[in-house]
Order: C-alpha cells, then sequence, then structure tokens
C-alpha cells in the first residue's frame, strides 16, 4: 500500500499537481486550489496540528500518510513532510488508498 500511495504522490509531483512543504501546502490550501493535505508519519505534532487548523479552515481533509519524510522525499523529488495535492482526482485516490490501508490494519488486529 504504501508503495502505491507514494507512486502516485511521484505521479502527481510529474503532472505539477502536487506542492511540498508546509509553506506552499498552506498557500494553496488558503487560496482554495489544495484538494487534501498530506503529512508524514514523523512530522512533529506540533506541524501536524497547524496542518489540520489550516485543512479546517479550507474545508478539506488533512492526512497522515504511513510513510516518513526520507521516503516522501525519494517519491516527491523534495525534502519536505507536507504536501498538498492540488487535483481532486489524485486526492480521492490518495484517500482511498488510506483508507484502504487503515481497514487492512484493522482487519490483521482482530
Amino acid at each position: 500500500m504504501v508503495t502505491k500511495l507514494l507512486s502516485m504522490l511521484g505521479l502527481a509531483r510529474r503532472a505539477g499537481k502536487l506542492e511540498s512543504g508546509f509553506d506552499a501546502a498552506v498557500i494553496a490550501a488558503r487560496e482554495g486550489k489544495a484538494a487534501l493535505l498530506l503529512a508524514a508519519r514523523d512530522i512533529s505534532e506540533k506541524t501536524f496540528q497547524n496542518l489540520r487548523y489550516e485543512a479546517e479552515k479550507a474545508g478539506i481533509p488533512v492526512v497522515r500518510i504511513p510513510a516518513d519524510i526520507e521516503e516522501t522525499s525519494r517519491a516527491c523529488g523534495r525534502k519536505a513532510g507536507v504536501h498538498a495535492l492540488t487535483d481532486r482526482g489524485f486526492a480521492k485516490a490518495v484517500l482511498s488508498m488510506v483508507e484502504d490501508g487503515k481497514r487492512e490494519k484493522e482487519e490483521c488486529v482482530l
């Protein structure tokens, strides 16, 4: 699941539909360009809270993905733990992958 998710982020970057870095993601959200905000699993809780606040103001979802900053950096070509998807199709696909991953994890625990 993580590999497919990272591949999707790389594809979005090549398509020009990904903003990387906290400031770029927040600007995209404030301008109404972002469809989804993403956070690497190892960013600080304070950064995630700030990102969640910006997402709530913009009325868009925010998710913590199951990949760390190094993994997302390799996939996206820029060292960053926060990203914004500016295309609704990519956002929907990534949200679906994250939800499927959560369901799989829950099924394994039961």
